[in-house]
């Protein structure tokens, strides 16, 4: 759950509508967990043709949330001065998340939708932001526009690549270069390849 709040921005993905030959529909839009941990919530605009093809009911949807990722070059081991017989790669963490979608079209239902993402986001600042703060009959006309659905969570699975089959002084190579290069990404992926080594260990 922790990792879905560090990361809410997610591509999400249902199949078409039934009887119809169309292929999967996606959308890009954060998703927060309700309060049950059992449901991810989000919203998108009417005019977006995703909350469509979710309506059914039964529908079986797709939540993939990327972590940090970056490219890993051959040039760090030291194990390509020996022998040479190494490729690039990319090292990774994402989170998957598979369920039942539930689509919410009436507008004066809306309001949950609403106040679940912003109450998240805003929960850091010393003066957060809420929905509460701007005018009823704006958020009633923003209603209108949107469409809420949710998650039901069935299976979580949790992906990472981190050059676990490496030699452990190959490891070593990725991480120094990570931790001294100015790419945030590469510096967050340098400490979990330094904290799946001290499991190791």
């Amino acid at each position: 759950m922790a990792f879905m709040a560090m990361a809410p921005f997610a591509v999400l993905a249902v199949n078409g509508e039934a009887g119809k030959a169309q292929g999967p529909v996606s959308v890009m839009v954060p998703l927060v967990v309700d309060g049950t941990g059992q449901r991810l919530i989000g919203h998108v605009a009417r005019s977006n043709p995703f909350w469509k093809a979710a309506q059914d009911s039964s529908a079986k949807a797709i939540a993939i949330f990327k972590g940090n990722d970056a490219y890993v070059t051959p040039a760090l081991y030291p194990s390509k001065q020996e022998h040479g017989r190494v490729v690039p790669t990319w090292n990774y963490m994402a989170l998957e998340v598979r369920g039942h979608i539930k689509v919410e079209t009436d507008a004066a239902m809306m309001r949950p939708y609403l106040t679940a993402l912003t109450d998240q986001m805003e929960s850091h600042r010393d003066m957060p932001w809420k929905v509460s703060d701007a005018p009823d009959d704006y958020i009633e006309k923003l209603s209108h526009a949107i469409v809420g659905f949710t998650l039901e969570i069935d299976e979580i699975s949790f992906m990472k690549k981190l050059s676990q089959n490496k030699r452990e002084d190959d490891k070593n190579g990725i991480i120094t270069a990570f931790e001294n290069s100015n790419d945030p990404a590469q510096n967050n992926l340098a400490k979990e390849m330094n904290q799946e080594m001290s499991k190791d260990n």
